[in-house]
């Protein structure tokens, strides 16, 4: 163990000072006070350093009446050379001895001696957690025998950072103390007559933690129970994430963290129906969204209300707007990967949440001792409030929105080295409606409207680590997806596609300076699709404002797709304080027969403890749209969209609560996928270049405390240049992104908290005139200069309430979380009358409440 431990050794010490609470006694029974460590000792770790897998060594110490050690006895063995060291380590420690009504006895206790794993100093070091981010921790302390209610018993909590908390059970032998630091705790229950009871557990911020401690009679009034822990600080890579705890109460999401990622720098506001975000300005076909590294179609249900995944079983969010790692490929835009937990082993747990947006619920329980299981199901409830309203002449809801998803997770360790884990989650969305009268300026525009998108996911995966820090991951992963759309008179299709992902991947520990990431991912696609009506375009530029007059076709078409990929990265640390990370990637599509080689370097350098500089340059590469390059709906001889990435930055700490980053970022386009200017074959083509260029700023304030918060500005410009054209924006271009969010506890269970938002508001091509065309009885509009024109500023206000019950076992919430609190307008576009004289715009979601209740168990 290094020197770093002997912190933890010294916090070890607290551990035992707990035992030391002394328990008001009867007149008839003696008062005992168990052993204080006071002069811990750490235990070398005798092993090689590449060799150094975490384990621990449990010992029953004897300690004498003068507090020195006269005896240890391995209790749980970590292997001999392990065991002899803990043992030697033990004999020196020095104790104030036991009391029994004041007079020195002697006495045997549990002690624990934790061996950590190595961690090449290639990886840097995963800051500890903030000690100002707090949570609460609740029990009840209950007799084994009968599991009567202990009233009086003394309450210890202490955390890995030393501080300690003290409470005293009421009449039913509940407790609870708020405002611990979330970090590993550990809570120690000791009641005259019986022994100790100790948990450990994590907590994490703004998060109860809950534990039911028995405890037993004492059998020899000499005889003391306790363990002691003293273990080595862990290192590991640390990875730039969204953890789920911090981002669960942010006003306006809904504690959605995949929501909160709108709120970040470099994240431009999709359209109201939009599924993925903007990321660096970049096309929203350009970017991906992974779960557990397998593509899902997006990240939304319909309307952007909720994400796709439930929040209380997200792990992580993981955003990557640009300059991805090679792990990632087939886009130019960026990358979202939402990573799912493990299920909790510690007992039966449950959440059921009811609101006037959707109904869910979640329920994990181990089954033995190293399996644990969890399912989480969830649907909408906005399709019966919407149908409770009367139907219009002109628009009648049919069925929807309607959207619901599941998730399920199964995990197996038959070893601490070893995991199998089944995940198998999905999604639906369906939005139907019936259009009685055609729309004025163009009269296609009629009758029902329906879509629908379902998707679902199976995955198995294994995953083993070994000495020194290597580690194979292997997944598989089937999905089938089946989307149906009917646009009234101006078209229908059919379409579902199965695909099968494969990924192995190999991170290899070569040296303290050298670390090595291989890996193969492999995906292949049964495509098929039937179409009859107007003919598809690219979705991006000047689009045809008039469906009457557009070219239609029918078309039905079945297809494989194969596209595998290898790529490798390493991890050099030529001196501490910098990491540089070179990495290729090489892809192979047969969609269109093409294959690409994507060098792409990273590299970051900690100046001090609290600035570290970065920057990362790449060459990415994107396959077509199976509609874009399928013979007879698209071009099969397109080329593969190309970018080149770069960006630069600074990280700065500020105090222990204040963070901020800037990063400057510029992509440069080319080959991108256009439709043909007059719609006839071969309907797309590489006839687009583009650039997007920016700064974004983030200033940080962690939870600490009671408030949180953070504000994010990104300035930025994204333009498109056509085939011997002149620059132009690009359609979703937002200049100005502000966010500003805020979250403050109140106290008694009552919490507060806001979000703010602005954008610029996105350009279009305006309508100057309109020509009557007699043949079809419409006029057809006749456009301005490309994109000169731009929609109004969207702003809007969330707001959040909640108070929360706490109970022995379970909590109850009530929560308020209003969207567009002051009824912004927020135009996303605009509709004409039949000759495109008047115009009317259309406007986004209005203000909107979500009431509801949850339960915790």
């Amino acid at each position: 163990m290094n020197i770093r431990s002997r912190a933890q050794a010294r916090s070890a010490a607290l551990v035992c000072a707990l035992l030391l609470t002394r328990a008001t006694a009867r007149a008839d029974e003696p008062v005992l006070t168990p052993p204080k460590l006071v002069h811990p000792v750490d235990a070398p770790d005798p092993r090689e350093p590449a060799a150094r897998v975490r384990a621990a060594v449990e010992l029953a110490i004897d300690v004498d009446r003068s507090g020195a050690v006269t005896g240890a006895t391995v209790t749980r063995s970590a292997g001999e050379a392990l065991d002899q060291a803990a043992i030697a380590a033990a004999r020196n420690l020095t104790f104030e001895p036991a009391t029994r009504d004041g007079a020195s006895v002697s006495a045997r206790i549990r002690y624990e001696y934790v061996f950590a794993a190595a961690v090449p100093e290639a990886t840097p070091a995963a800051p500890a957690p903030p000690a100002a981010e707090t949570g609460s921790v609740a029990g009840v302390a209950l007799a084994r025998e009968g599991d009567a209610p202990l009233a009086g018993a003394s309450i210890v909590v202490t955390t890995d950072g030393g501080s300690t908390f003290r409470a005293t059970t009421d009449a039913r032998g509940s407790w609870r103390i708020d405002g611990v630091p979330a970090r590993p705790i550990h809570i120690v229950v000791t009641k005259e007559g019986h022994v100790a009871s100790r948990a450990d557990e994590t907590l994490e911020p703004n998060e109860l933690v809950e534990v039911k401690l028995r405890l037993d009679e004492i059998p020899d009034p000499e005889a003391f129970v306790a363990t002691a822990r003293v273990e080595a600080p862990p290192r590991e890579v640390t990875k730039r994430t969204l953890a789920r705890e911090e981002l669960t109460r942010i006003a306006g999401t809904r504690g959605d963290p995949l929501r909160a990622v709108e709120l970040l720098p470099g994240v431009s506001r999709p359209a109201f129906s939009g599924t993925v975000p903007i990321l660096r300005g970049a096309n929203p076909d350009d970017s991906q969204v992974f779960v557990e590294g397998a593509p899902v179609p997006g990240l939304y249900h319909f309307g952007g209300l909720t994400s796709v995944i439930h929040s209380r079983v997200l792990e992580s969010v993981e955003l990557y707007p640009s300059n991805f790692s090679v792990r990632y490929g087939r886009k130019a835009g960026g990358v979202i990967e939402a990573r799912l937990r493990d299920p909790r082993t510690d007992g039966l747990h449950g959440i059921a949440d009811l609101s006037l947006i959707d109904s869910s619920l979640v329920v994990e329980t181990p089954i033995g001792d190293k399996v644990g299981v969890l399912a989480a199901v969830r649907r909408s409830n906005v399709d019966a409030v919407l149908n409770s309203a009367a139907s219009t002449a002109d628009f009648a809801i049919t069925a929807a929105p309607v959207y619901w998803d599941y998730q399920t997770v199964a995990a197996y360790r038959p070893t601490d080295q070893d995991r199998i884990r089944l995940l198998a989650y999905g999604s639906s969305d369906r939005l139907a409606m019936v259009l009685a009268n055609p729309a004025d300026a163009d009269p296609s525009v009629r009758g029902a409207l329906d879509l629908k998108t379902v998707f679902h996911n199976v995955q198995l995966g294994y995953r083993h680590r070994f000495r020194g820090g290597s580690e194979t991951n292997t997944e598989v992963t089937y999905s089938r997806l089946d989307g149906l759309g009917v646009f009234g008179d101006i078209a229908d299709m059919v379409y579902g596609s199965d695909i099968m992902q494969g990924r192995s991947e190999v991170i290899s520990v070569v040296s303290p300076a050298v670390r090595l990431v291989a890996g193969l991912d492999v995906q292949a696609t049964h495509f098929n699709a039937r179409f009859r009506g107007v003919g598809i375009t690219a979705g991006e530029g000047d689009q045809p404002l008039t469906f009457a007059t557009a070219r239609r076709f029918a078309v039905d078409l079945a297809s494989w797709i194969v596209q595998p990929a290898a790529y490798l990265e390493a991890g050099l640390r030529p001196v501490p304080t910098v990491l540089i990370v070179p990495g290729v990637r090489a892809d192979y599509t047969d969609l269109v027969d093409r294959s690409s080689v994507d060098p792409r370097l990273s590299t970051r350098w900690e100046v001090g403890d609290t600035t570290t500089l970065k920057a990362g340059a790449g060459k990415f590469t994107q396959v077509p749209r199976e509609q874009d390059a399928i013979p007879s709906l698209g071009n099969p001889r397109l080329l593969l969209t190309k970018a080149l990435h770069v960006s630069a930055g600074v990280e700065q700490k500020i105090g222990e609560r204040v963070s901020t980053s800037v990063e400057g970022f510029a992509k440069w386009l080319d080959d991108v996928v256009t439709g043909t200017p007059d719609g006839r074959a071969p309907f797309f083509e590489n006839s687009q270049n583009g650039r997007i260029f920016g700064a974004e700023l983030l200033v940080r304030v962690k939870p600490t405390g009671r408030f949180f918060g953070f504000v994010s500005y990104t300035l930025m410009r994204s333009e498109r240049q056509p085939e011997g054209g002149p620059w132009r924006l690009f359609d979703r271009d937002q200049p100005h992104i502000l966010n500003a969010t805020g979250n403050y506890r109140l106290g008694r269970g009552w919490e507060v908290g806001a979000s703010f938002r602005y954008t610029s508001g996105t350009p279009y091509t305006p309508v100057v005139a309109a020509t009557y065309e007699a043949s079809r009885d419409v006029y057809e509009p006749r456009l301005g200069a490309s994109m000169s024109a731009r929609n109004g500023a969207f702003t809007r206000l969330d707001a959040r309430v909640e108070k929360k019950w706490t109970f022995a076992l379970w909590s109850l919430a009530v929560y308020l979380d209003v969207q567009n609190v002051l009824n912004s307008p927020n135009r996303e576009g605009y509709s004409y009358n039949y000759d495109y004289t008047r115009r009317q715009g259309v406007r986004g979601l209005p203000v909107f409440p979500s009431l509801g209740i949850r339960g915790e168990l």
